[in-house]
């Protein structure tokens, strides 16, 4: 986890629900979903050469309400700042990139076609 940019500036926050793993009181093979193993170390990644990114890392049973309620039917979810960025599928990178480097305008553009 990585502080702020600036004191008083709050870090972007992405949240992963991966369904692999401890899950409640039960393990999830990570062979039963690759996609999940590959978006926690892509995000991992990405955040770490940004210095105002905070990962959380949320297992997707133990979490399910808080990923239905914001729209994460599909692990892996990924959220930035509590917004749905991409569920079912490994996140582009470059998207991924782009979508934490301005985390002020507040849209996350890591879903969209363009």
């Amino acid at each position: 986890m990585t502080g702020a940019t600036e004191a008083g500036d709050a870090p972007t926050v992405v949240t992963v629900y991966p369904m692999t793993g401890r899950q409640l009181f039960f393990r999830v093979p990570h062979a039963l979903c690759e996609e999940c193993d590959l978006t926690v170390r892509l995000v991992q990644r990405v955040a770490a050469d940004l210095p105002h990114v905070e990962v959380r890392i949320k297992p997707w049973f133990n979490h399910l309400f808080d990923a239905l309620r914001r729209g994460g039917w599909h692990p892996p979810v990924v959220t930035v700042n509590g917004r749905i960025a991409t569920q079912g599928v490994v996140p582009d990178e470059e998207r991924l990139r782009r979508a934490l480097a301005r985390p002020a305008e507040g849209a996350v553009a890591v879903a969209d076609d363009a």
